[in-house]
């Protein structure tokens, strides 16, 4: 069988269709899979399409997977594809799943949640000219009417076709079957595009999230699969396997990444194997993202270190009491300070990103503060990623703010909003400032930052001056501190003799590009320091 598989996410790493792809592969389905990376705002041109059309009409089945600030652009692709093909149209994704009648107005049918086993089983019916309607975890449209069909067990739980993940095929790496958009014409993939590209290979050791917080869609999944445990884990000794394949193919991957939202949920015995095994096995930078400050341990951290990791990203989100009550975030900000300083006692190995949401309306000016005060104390350097507050269908926060009336337009204050768009407040500026300063290790201390944010010090008009006497020190501290920094990683890899990471920064120079070349998306926000503090 014939099928073409398309991920409009503006990369080509994308885990779940390569997995899905593989598993297709597995079962002696015919799969191309298609890149077309574009940024969700961007509309497809004529030709691009044209050509996706040409190349895709032959296949039987073709899938497209999405998330919700990319229903548009799934809208455009498949109505050009109805044209042009009698395939069976399939949407799957994050958004299919938590809306899919919605969806369903443009494809034929509609995966629900982590679709392996789903996929494979309605593309064996459909090649072997059976009634596929009752395909358990899809929905279908006949008509004017939706089938709606029971969830799949969860991948690796009692009941699944893969009751282990380590049942499930390494993504499918197969690039001479692989198509990407290269300005507005669809070229397949070759070993040189791979090298260009492919510095950093990304897997998933664990699946799931123990965690219910109400700006995150997990919750969704979660009750989809009530009487099934959340967190399902490979073996170390697969995710080794799969790495050390990887790296043997493809020669030129300088990092591993790991988008875990439960990694730290192993067992200190797993942890400790696997760092004996990476360490020996794999000798590459590792990126964790998704770390959760109750789940950071010293021990456990340690291993990884030794073992090589390099970044690690973790979830912050806020320190304001009625926020965190809000988005239920399950860890004490002492707790979430004893994480931080576990990270910071290696930061000469390992880089940390910290996430936080700003922008929410129901966050209090005096959540915000105390947010930033909180932030103030983390020891430097480390990275800030800030996110506007989107509220995605499915999540807690979305009823919550339906019910209230704060939203009244899905498409445009939702699906065509991007969570990096700020609101310009004074207390958004700062949080912006305070990005460039602990990026660069200098931090702002706790006093300075509560005379900024003082109501006294407002009225008095004296933040303004204060507030543009840092941003001009910012300017002249950033190329000396940035030149300090890289003194200091050349010696530190020098007295290791570690001349492979020296070549990496030769070849690499935005290596360290959030140290040293602050993402500036925010932090021109044009602001008046001498506006009111409001939301």
């Amino acid at each position: 069988m014939k099928i073409s598989l398309i991920s409009i996410f503006p990369d080509i790493q994308c885990y779940g269709i390569r997995t899905l792809s593989a598993c297709l592969k597995q079962e002696g389905h015919d799969v191309d899979l298609f890149f077309l990376a574009k940024q969700y705002w961007e509309k497809y041109d004529e030709q691009t399409l044209d050509e996706l059309a040409k190349i895709t009409e032959k296949s039987n089945l073709i899938g497209i997977s999405l998330m919700t600030n990319f229903f548009d652009n799934a809208i455009q692709i498949t109505q050009k594809l109805r044209k042009n093909s009698n395939a069976h149209i399939l949407w799957g994704g994050v958004h299919p799943t938590v809306r899919p009648e919605e969806c369903l107005d443009y494809a034929d049918m509609v995966a629900i949640g982590e679709s392996e086993q789903a996929v494979v089983e309605v593309t064996r019916k459909i090649q072997n000219k059976q009634y596929y309607y009752d395909t358990k975890g899809m929905w279908f449209r006949d008509k004017e009417k939706i089938i709606k069909n029971a969830n799949q067990p969860l991948p690796g739980s009692p009941g699944s076709m893969y009751e282990h993940l380590d049942q499930i095929p390494f993504q499918d790496y197969d690039y001479d079957t692989h198509y990407v958009l290269q300005k507005k014409s669809i070229q397949k993939m070759d070993i040189k595009f791979m090298e260009q590209v492919l510095d950093v290979f990304l897997t998933m050791p664990t699946r799931g999230c123990p965690f219910a917080c109400t700006f995150c869609v997990n919750d969704f999944y979660v009750k989809m699969h009530p009487h099934q445990k959340p967190i399902r884990k490979r073996s170390v000794d697969h995710i080794i396997k799969e790495i050390v394949d990887a790296k043997t193919r493809f020669p030129f991957i300088e990092f591993i990444k790991f988008e875990d939202d439960a990694f730290f949920l192993m067992s200190k015995e797993e942890m400790k194997d696997f760092g004996i095994q990476y360490k020996e096995k794999v000798k590459l930078p590792l990126i964790i993202l998704g770390a959760t400050p109750s789940t950071l341990t010293k021990e456990k951290f340690s291993y990884m270190v030794d073992a090589g990791l390099w970044e690690i990203r973790m979830g912050i989100q806020s320190a304001g009491t009625n926020t965190k009550k809000i988005f239920k975030r399950p860890h004490s900000n002492k707790r979430v300070f004893h994480a931080t300083n576990i990270a910071n006692r290696f930061k000469d190995k390992v880089r940390a990103k910290y996430d936080v949401i700003i922008d929410s309306p129901w966050e209090t000016d005096e959540d915000q503060i105390e947010t930033l005060m909180f932030l103030a104390r983390i020891k430097t350097p480390w990275l800030l990623n800030l996110f506007s507050l989107t509220f995605y269908p499915g999540t807690t926060l979305y009823t919550k703010a339906k019910k209230e009336g704060i939203i009244t337009d899905d498409l445009n204050e939702i699906y065509r909003k991007s969570f990096h768009g700020y609101k310009k407040t004074y207390l958004n500026a700062l949080f912006f400032m305070l990005k460039d300063y602990v990026e660069i290790g200098l931090g702002i201390h706790p006093k300075v930052m509560f005379m900024l944010t003082n109501r006294s010090m407002m009225k008095l008009r004296l933040h303004k001056a204060l507030f543009i006497f840092l941003k001009k020190i910012f300017i002249v501290a950033y190329p000396i501190l940035r030149a300090k920094r890289l003194m200091q990683l050349g010696f530190s890899d020098l007295k290791e003799g570690d001349w492979t990471r020296i070549k990496r920064h030769l070849r690499r120079k935005n290596i360290f590009s959030g140290l040293f070349s602050p993402q500036r998306s925010g932090s021109n926000i044009d602001l008046k320091p001498e506006e009111s503090i409001t939301n």
